[in-house]
């Protein structure tokens, strides 16, 4: 029979072992996503109308910059409908200004939230329902094109005749830490939507920064009011478009397609409260064993190498320098660098952090304060549609 001492010693072992699953998901994802292709060469290409649709609050520190990257696009086939969600910080006088200037921009101006709706999700909607395209891009409005980007996500688009095309942007942060943390939290993004499967049509992949949508697709389906209280949108468009028979694909877009992930520590804790506790299918018992278990393994490999114990500390070493191994190849599609891969084991604890405060917070307010507006915990329950 195993003693104490022994029995603790196999949960530290077991407690390494999800780090090489974490690591062979790293592995798979970088293998087979790619980046974003250059415009075939071969045969004429087709223009087919695009309706760019961007949902903006409050975003008058970022939503000039980001519209005059679209607007700055080649593309000849183009509208640019921008929602105007119920912002009070001026975002609807910088919207006009834009609009003058370029006839191709059109603003939708939103006074008051329906009930039963996220805010938005509600402008995404008002967008799809004012948009003519045959092609509808969602972005949001802190998003950066680079030049002839709209260009390549319609050629591939085209070329390979997919339904929703998702491209992983290239996230910039301003700290070492935040960029540690983007890809620890990219490590988890992997392995819960297995991206590496997207290609075979096995498994969806959605982002807020950059999702196309075929039109004629989206009508197959309960459409975005079947959404409107869904938090996490942009992974439920695209599984409400592979539940529809959409043909899927997920590209990277470094040095196509750039976001800043989060201006500080401060600004990324208060964003992931909306998100990760919604990970948790708005459930205590989901939340407390995933803080548990993520507590655990985050602790499992330093405990081992304290330990003393050739075996455990062998595992433990190997289970940091597959992760650490696995990531080289991010640097070419994300930025991940050596010092980044470095820490990001470290800001598990983070992680920890922000789905205990999320829990709480939620369980405390009895839901989510979003957009400055609150959403009941049992509405949001019933409102959630995306299934993993």
């Amino acid at each position: 029979m195993f003693d104490i001492f022994w029995s603790f010693e196999a949960l530290l072992f077991l407690g390494c072992l999800p780090w090489y699953l974490v690591a062979w998901g790293i592995w798979l994802s970088l293998k087979h996503v790619q980046s974003l292709p250059s415009i075939s060469s071969d045969g004429d290409r087709s223009y087919p109308r695009l309706s760019v649709i961007i949902a903006a609050r409050n975003e008058a520190d970022t939503v000039e910059n980001a519209l005059e990257s679209v607007l700055a696009q080649k593309y000849p086939n183009l509208e640019i409908i921008l929602v105007n969600d119920r912002s009070t910080d001026g975002t609807d006088e910088i919207l006009a200004k834009l609009a003058e200037k370029d006839s191709r921009v059109l603003i939708h101006h939103v006074e008051e939230l329906p009930p039963g709706w996220l805010g938005k999700v509600h402008a995404m909607h008002l967008g799809f329902l004012k948009s003519t395209g045959e092609w509808l891009l969602f972005t949001d409005a802190d998003v950066h094109f680079e030049k002839g980007c709209i260009d390549r996500i319609i050629d591939v688009a085209e070329r390979s005749s997919i339904d929703y095309l998702c491209i992983v942007p290239e996230v910039q942060a301003r700290q070492h830490l935040l960029r540690a943390l983007y890809t620890v939290s990219l490590s988890g993004f992997f392995l819960a939507t297995k991206i590496w499967e997207v290609k075979n049509q096995k498994a969806f992949v959605g982002v807020g920064a950059c999702g196309l949508v075929r039109r004629s697709q989206l009508a197959k389906s309960p459409g975005l009011s079947w959404l409107k209280m869904e938090v996490v949108d942009d992974l439920a468009l695209a599984q409400l478009v592979w539940h529809a028979g959409g043909k899927l694909d997920v590209y990277w877009g470094r040095e196509c397609l750039g976001v800043e992930w989060y201006p500080s520590m401060g600004d990324l804790i208060r964003g992931l409260e909306k998100n990760l506790f919604a990970g948790a299918q708005y459930q205590y018992w989901r939340a407390f064993l995933g803080i548990n278990g993520i507590l655990f393994v985050a602790v499992a490999p330093w405990l081992s190498i304290l330990s003393g114990d050739w075996l455990l500390s062998l595992a433990a070493v190997g289970a940091f320098s597959g992760y650490w191994l696995a990531w080289i190849p991010g640097d070419k599609v994300q930025g991940v660098g050596w010092l980044e891969r470095l820490l990001s084991p470290l800001l598990l604890f983070v992680i920890v952090w922000a789905l205990a405060r999320s829990t709480f917070s939620t369980w405390q307010q009895g839901g989510i304060q979003w957009r400055e507006t609150f959403y009941s915990i049992k509405a949001l329950r019933r409102g959630q549609r995306l299934k993993f």
